[in-house]
């Protein structure tokens, strides 16, 4: 009987303890650090476990109190990071009402400089360009305050080049920081034994469906060559956008390498051979579009591709057939050849063409360029007039893109330029050439604002303009062009009125979006030019309103807009789904 009650006497003791502890409030604390900046402060303050613990279930006063006794020396340890050695620290546990406050005062003292900073390169390193830049700009120098996160990140930027120019036997022979406390200096030293460099050994093509001579072609580097881990990466970004495979890996064979070289082992996996695509659209230009397209990605060992496209709509329908030889030579890119049949009807004309050339693609000093020759014979009709012109038009284009995002770009430009023309003494019925400049140009500023603006100038001369094809004259409305007008409605027009045509082009447009919700948002706009026969030709313009949404399938634009030239232009709706640039 005794021993039960005496277990009953402790259960009911810890019952008691086991209460309180539940019903005890939970303490309420704030840690402060005062004496230095903002960012140290904050920086300190999270490696603090008082800090760290301050929401922890477990804390009760006694556990606080051991916590803020160790919290000091935890403040000394981290100051040495920064080069100070000798910090003089005061705490204070005080507690108002029910929060407790802890606060720690720091005097830094005087911080630690570095004395000597000795880097020394042995090995291939040791001539190599990039190491010698590396140290005339090393980022520890003498009187520098003593950081030991910097010294850290100096010593890995030293492993990170050499393994990125291929020193893999390379190592650090002496790394070390010798502080004198009581002088408030420091040494730094930085040994580098790199080592030979290797370079690129056989590159491990599997059997593909494509040769090995094309996927030569593709190699940034020649085997032999000094080993560049920027050259592998190249290798992988070449053979991913080749076209030809789904994945793609490039491994730099470290452990095997051996007589100075290391081998690169690549895994292809195949894209199916043929491709289907089929789309529905929509666009105020053209109305309803169908398109449907088939590829066969490699024809043959050489990667050639054969494409065909139908691309159906209310105003405008293409056949179109492309032969493609892609990696033709170091310098060329690509070879095509290529045909296409085209009928166009709009309100100002009506064409049938069909056109047969080839073509090539490169790139030169930072821009693409393509260059093609092809035959066009075009039926066109405008004002009723119907004319017939066989042509041999040569061309040749530059472009280039720069953008943050090609889907919604924030920051971005794109810029255009196009040559071509024929001669009657090259089989053509007439002489003309002609220049085409387009341009385009996002800005953002603020979180959710851009500013846009674009411009397309224009001019041709020609023997005989009534015999220029309607494709090759110059019309302006639409979309994407004076918005607020019906799709190339605007132009010279002819005694009776009729819009036929201009020799010259001059469009802009100035745009304000703002993206008020997460993927909502609106804009307002200009849209100003003509094409003209003669620069005293009016200019035409308008202002609109827009909706933006940044759908799945990219933006998709609504505009409202008035031609403000012409009063009796009513309110034009225009639709656009697609990337900015």
């Amino acid at each position: 009987m005794p021993a039960i009650a005496f277990i009953h006497r402790l259960f009911f003791i810890f019952l008691l303890f086991f209460s309180s502890v539940l019903l005890a409030d939970p303490i309420k604390l704030t840690v402060k650090i005062n004496g230095v900046d903002a960012s140290m402060a904050k920086t300190l303050l999270n490696g603090l476990s008082i800090e760290k613990q301050k929401e922890s279930e477990r804390l009760n006063k006694r556990y606080l109190e051991k916590l803020h006794k160790s919290a000091p020396e935890e403040l000394r340890t981290m100051l040495t990071v920064f080069g100070y050695y000798q910090p003089e620290i005061s705490s204070e546990l005080s507690l108002d009402k029910d929060n407790w406050q802890a606060t720690y005062t720091i005097d830094l003292g005087e911080p630690v400089k570095l004395a000597l900073v000795d880097i020394a390169f042995n090995g291939e390193a040791a001539e190599d360009a990039e190491f010698i830049k590396l140290k005339k700009a090393f980022p520890l120098q003498k009187d520098q305050q003593l950081n030991h996160q910097q010294y850290e990140a100096a010593k890995k930027s030293i492993l990170t080049l050499a393994m990125s120019r291929g020193y893999f036997d390379g190592k650090l022979t002496q790394a070390s920081v010798e502080v004198d406390v009581p002088n408030h200096i420091a040494n730094v030293y930085l040994h580098y034994d790199s080592g030979v460099r290797y370079r690129f050994g056989k590159t491990l093509f599997p059997d593909t469906v494509v040769g090995e001579p094309l996927l030569d072609r593709l190699l940034p580097y020649k085997e032999g060559e000094p080993y560049l881990d920027n050259k592998a990466l190249t290798l992988r970004k070449n053979l991913t956008n080749s076209g030809y495979f789904d994945s793609v890996s490039v491994r730099t064979q470290r452990a095997e390498r051996q007589d100075g070289q290391v081998p690169i082992d690549i895994s292809l996996e195949e894209k199916p051979k043929q491709l289907y695509t089929a789309g529905l659209g929509y666009g105020t230009d053209t109305g309803a579009r169908l398109s449907l397209g088939w590829e066969n990605r490699y024809v043959n060992k050489r990667g050639h591709r054969l494409q065909a496209d139908a691309r159906l709509s209310q105003v405008t329908n293409t056949l179109s057939a492309d032969y493609v030889m892609p990696f033709w030579s170091e310098t060329i890119n690509t070879v095509g050849f290529n045909t296409e049949y085209k009928q166009q009807d709009t309100d100002t004309s009506e064409s049938e063409s069909f056109a047969v050339g080839s073509y090539y693609k490169r790139e030169r000093w930072g821009w693409d360029e393509t260059g093609s020759i092809k035959f066009l014979q075009e039926d066109f009709d405008i004002s009723d007039e119907s004319e017939s012109t066989f042509l041999l038009i040569p061309g040749i284009s530059w472009s280039r893109t720069w953008a943050d995002n090609t889907i919604y770009t924030k920051h971005g430009a794109r810029l255009s330029l196009t040559l071509s023309g024929a001669s009657e003494s090259l089989l053509s019925d007439i002489t003309f050439g002609q220049i085409v400049v387009r341009g385009k140009l996002i800005q953002a500023f603020g979180e959710n604002s851009r500013f846009i603006t674009r411009g397309s100038i224009g001019a041709t001369e020609v023997s005989d303009f009534e015999r220029l094809p309607s494709s090759l004259r110059f019309f302006t409305g639409g979309d994407n062009s004076i918005r607020g007008f019906d799709y190339q409605s605007l132009g010279p027009e002819n005694s009776e009125g009729d819009v036929v045509g201009g020799r010259y082009l001059a469009v802009g447009s100035v745009e304000l979006e703002h993206m008020f919700l997460k993927d909502w948002g609106a804009a307002v706009f200009s849209d100003f030019g003509n094409a003209f026969n003669s620069f005293s030709d009016p200019i035409e313009y308008s202002l609109g309103v827009g909706i933006r949404w940044r759908s799945p399938v990219g933006l998709i634009r609504v505009d409202l807009a008035k031609g403000l030239s012409e009063k009796d232009e009513p309110i034009a709706l225009h639709i656009v789904i697609g990337p900015d640039l």
